[in-house]
């Protein structure tokens, strides 16, 4: 109970010592240059994206899908012959984890 005391009065005396203070003030004509600076036209740069590689990163990228779905389809039917659970992992998972709440 003592700490609790202690720890409102800290409390107290930190927001207390603020009292009186000035906020930080720009310098003068601070806005006026930010504004101005804003305003101003720049120059845009563009970069231009090579279209070579756009278009091999695309067909890699589509090689790599379609390899993984043969890859897929080609599992799944050595599977089909064998028990349903062992088919799937995540049955078997389900199965080896206990949910008791005690």
């Amino acid at each position: 109970m003592d700490n609790n005391i202690e720890k409102e009065k800290w409390i107290d005396e930190v927001f207390s010592s603020t009292q009186g203070m000035l906020r930080a003030q720009p310098g003068e004509g601070m806005f006026q240059k930010i504004n101005a600076r804003l305003n101003e036209p720049r120059e845009v740069k563009t970069v231009p994206l090579p279209l070579k590689q756009w278009a091999a990163a695309a067909i890699l990228l589509l090689a790599l899908n379609v390899g993984s779905v043969i890859y897929y389809a080609g599992q799944n039917t050595k599977d089909t012959g064998s028990n349903a659970v062992a088919a799937n992992p995540v049955a078997t998972e389900i199965q080896s984890e206990s949910t008791y709440n005690y």
